[in-house]
């Protein structure tokens, strides 16, 4: 493995710590690394299936967790900590992240870009679910992202704060490092 590859497995890792780390209460909720790393993984890995991998692995990982400790109240029994439509929004935003790193203009455009497909498809998946109690057309779909809203203030705020610590700290050490370039 390049030490390029072992600097970003050790983003990932510090992505995953983070997850578990910020969840000081209600007032977090939706504040997350895992949307930036994912970027970060697209645009630094080469290899698109290893970053969606990579992604997916470390999405997982911190949902297993977390499902059977913090959130166990909310899954009746053990959790495999696997969603399809969250899988699918971060594998979606690794393969976006190949565009962020071309201009200052491109790293905004993607983490925007990011932010709102994260919200799209999180929330039709609340909507989708036999958890919840939206009516099943138009109306309801609206309400659920009506209900989402709130959350998105974390979102964007977590969004860019990592994605800025995340590229920034890679490009600083690619300026140190050579074999990170």
């Amino acid at each position: 493995m390049t030490k390029r590859n072992t600097t970003i497995i050790a983003f990932i890792l510090l992505a995953i710590a983070s997850r578990l780390l910020i969840l000081a209460g209600p007032g977090w909720a939706n504040f997350s690394p895992m949307a930036s790393m994912a970027l970060f993984v697209g645009a630094y890995l080469h290899n698109r299936k290893q970053a969606i991998a990579w992604t997916l692995l470390a999405v997982w990982g911190s949902n297993l967790i977390l499902n059977n400790t913090l959130y166990d109240a909310f899954f009746p029994g053990f959790s495999f900590g696997f969603d399809g439509y969250h899988m699918l929004a971060f594998a979606l935003i690794a393969l976006l992240g190949q565009n962020a790193t071309a201009s200052a203009s491109r790293f905004i455009g993607t983490n925007v870009v990011a932010v709102i497909g994260f919200f799209l498809i999180s929330n039709f998946n609340s909507f989708v679910s036999p958890d919840h109690t939206y009516t099943r057309d138009f109306a309801g779909l609206l309400s659920c992202y009506a209900a989402g809203i709130p959350f998105l203030k974390n979102t964007i705020a977590s969004q860019f704060l990592f994605s800025g610590l995340f590229f920034g700290a890679f490009e600083v050490l690619k300026k140190q490092v050579p074999a990170l370039r």
